[in-house]
């Protein structure tokens, strides 16, 4: 529990999955790009279908380390 008016700890980013995530399809996508056009926003079209991958995967997952 945190103190009245204290910011939460963030959720995000998730540790990064040692394979891939069952969770992170292409149904998961369409479903975000369903609630941008329901909020306005244009269908996503050609190349910006790898963008909003992308980007949802920098939100969602801690960069994996590099060695």
């Amino acid at each position: 529990m945190t103190p009245t008016g204290a910011t939460p700890p963030s959720v995000y980013p998730l540790p990064a999955p040692g394979g891939t995530d069952p969770r992170f399809t292409y149904g998961l996508l369409h479903d975000i790009a369903e609630a941008l056009q329901r909020n306005g926003f244009p269908r996503p079209e050609g190349t910006d279908w790898a963008h909003l991958m992308t980007c949802l995967g920098g939100f969602l997952y801690q960069p994996k380390e590099t060695r």
